[in-house]
């Protein structure tokens, strides 16, 4: 089974990981899918598991089954979801059953589902395909550790993009690229291509307003590419912009991103003292590789303030990790090394054979595999574009235009957009983003009205409306049992006044007065506070003040336009590419 839904996108915040599940999940969006022989399990159909439910049940069931780890339940509601679609010859909806189940098959069944996109796909007109099987291919394959036919299908994708024209496939996979390129030793390449994305998305004057999270990843992006490559300058440079943007969006976690890196250019700049306070605060929240890579600089903290003792215990944390991961990073040769020489010094021989064993694994594995990557980078990715650069430069001089030019940078860069919300249709993500981006709390009460309720003295307006905007701050609201009866009594009112003054001055009626209150309770919280990522549904429903998941969830798209599940899926993908 691949191994997280939604924590891959383009490129994560480190460039040691590619984020490309994200893209999964969020394209939901086939046109065509090839059949492939599905086990022939026979399928029960029930009241909770039916064919006559609609698409968007049965995937919002699919989202929930996924997020409980209920592989059973999703396996059933992906036969179903497959079986009711070629009953319906919906094209559509076939493919987003194969989405779904392609998550929980092991990587070669999964690959083949991806093939059969690609074959299926192969001479379609539609933008965005072949390239998905290729691009789902290459997750597969960078998740199994094989970067270089990773690599292989991101260039094959890219190459599709172009030819299609299609941007921001043209930016998943060059960010793609240039993580890959990054992790094999070539910084300088990686950096090249973050630079070029940054230039082309500041000719849209307002891209940090409309793309402000792609602005975001490249300014984080560009910060780790410049401190490999040792240019502080640069590197503080692009923090500060990042750093200042978050400030002044008032984005805690966007804030605590970039600190986090913050914390690795102050060991570059000696400023130790800075940098452990702030991975001490922060590592405990990370896992794997990620986890690693910021234990590594607590070690050469230790080191460099005297405490070999301390930085040996965090290397050793290290080589838990990793060989649990089996997956290397850049820093990793120096952690065994520098194991290798303290077990040497200790007498102890076990374990600094041992060590030595990982040194040389790691070490061949990065060498040959950099030693491929490199070759293919540069024989499929780097000299077709130099030569197509050379053409469009050519053509320049002919034409005597400079449109040509930039539209040859355009062909190699496009915009990285999407803002990490890819959903089944355009309507839902932009919808999502929305609510990403901020929430409209219930219409504010405007006392100044020329028309007031003639059924309500004035003394008991008055008073009702000043209660209404202190019930609104209280969170009172989120009581599972309220009803009109007792927040009438709590104001000292009856429910005639209470009901007329809510009806007139809020435009709804009492119960959905309550329920919009709750929802934006629920999306506010949901965006600032990542433990509630980890709630199922009936968990949320507890939380806001529903009585069940479903309750919760039908207000929720009653006053959204969206279920649940997707706003929880971007910002799982969020949180995740926040962590690595």
């Amino acid at each position: 089974m691949i191994a997280t839904c939604g924590t891959f996108k383009y490129l994560t915040r480190c460039p040691e990981f590619l984020i490309g599940l994200a893209l999964l999940s969020a394209t939901i969006k086939f046109c065509f899918a090839h059949e492939l022989e599905l086990p022939q399990d026979s399928i029960q159909l029930n009241s909770v598991y039916s064919i006559d439910q609609t698409y968007e049940s049965i995937m919002d069931m699919e989202d929930e089954a996924y997020e409980n780890n209920d592989i059973q339940s999703l396996r059933h509601l992906t036969e179903i979801h497959i079986l009711k679609a070629k009953m319906e010859s919906n094209t559509l909806e076939l493919a987003n059953g194969y989405y779904y189940r392609t998550i929980i098959e092991e990587p070669e069944l999964a690959i083949a589902y991806s093939d059969s996109i690609i074959n299926t796909t192969e001479k379609s007109g539609h933008p965005e395909y072949p390239t998905f099987g290729y691009i789902l291919k290459a997750i597969i394959y960078y998740d199994k550790g094989d970067y270089n036919l990773a690599l292989q299908n991101y260039i094959i994708a890219y190459n599709l993009a172009v030819e299609k024209k299609n941007l921001e496939d043209q930016i998943t996979c060059s960010m793609a690229i240039a993580a890959i390129r990054n992790l094999n030793g070539q910084p300088h390449a990686a950096a090249d291509i973050y630079t070029r994305s940054l230039k082309l998305l500041r000719k849209d004057d307002k891209f940090k307003i409309d793309h402000s999270s792609d602005y975001m990843m490249l300014m984080y992006n560009l910060t780790l590419a410049h401190l490999r490559l040792s240019q502080l300058d640069s590197a503080r440079h692009y923090y500060d912009e990042g750093l200042h943007r978050a400030i002044l969006m008032n984005d805690s976690i966007e804030y605590r991103d970039f600190v986090m890196v913050g914390a690795q250019l102050d060991y570059y700049e000696r400023n130790f003292q800075n940098s452990k306070d702030t991975l001490l605060k922060y590592t405990h929240l990370l896992e794997g590789n990620n986890k690693a890579m910021k234990l590594y600089y607590l070690g050469k903290i230790a080191q460099h303030t005297g405490n070999n003792t301390l930085a040996i215990d965090y290397f050793q944390q290290i080589d838990s990790i990793v060989s649990v991961t089996n997956k290397p990073f850049d820093k990793i040769k120096d952690v065994y090394q520098q194991l290798v020489m303290h077990y040497s010094l200790n007498g102890d021989q076990h374990r600094e054979i041992n060590a030595i064993e990982k040194l040389i694994y790691f070490d061949s594995l990065m060498t040959k595999e950099q030693k491929g990557i490199i070759q293919q980078a540069t024989l499929a990715y780097d000299l077709p574009f130099l030569k197509q650069q050379k053409k469009k430069a050519e053509d320049k001089l002919k034409a005597k235009s400079t449109v040509i030019l930039v539209l040859g940078i355009l062909a190699f860069l496009g915009l990285l957009a999407g803002v990490y919300f890819y959903i089944r249709a355009r309507n839902t993500k932009i919808k999502v983003k929305r609510l990403m981006e901020g929430t409209n709390r219930p219409k504010s009460i405007d006392r100044r009205s020329v028309e007031h309720p003639a059924s309500v003295p004035k003394e008991i307006r008055e008073d009702l409306l000043e209660k209404l905007e202190a019930f609104e701050k209280s969170e009172y609201y989120l009581s599972k049992d309220l009803d009109m009866s007792q927040l009438a009594q709590h104001m000292d009112t009856n429910t005639t006044y209470l009901s007329t003054i809510i009806n007139h001055y809020k435009e709804m009626s009492f119960p959905n007065y309550l329920k919009d209150l709750k929802i934006t309770n629920a999306i506010e919280r949901l965006s600032t506070d990542p433990e509630l990522l980890k709630y199922n549904y009936q968990g949320l429903a507890d939380t806001f003040g529903f009585k069940t998941g479903e309750s919760f969830s039908k207000a929720f798209y009653a006053k959204t336009g969206v279920y649940p599940s997707k706003l929880l899926k971007e910002l799982k993908n969020r949180e995740d590419r926040r962590h690595l």
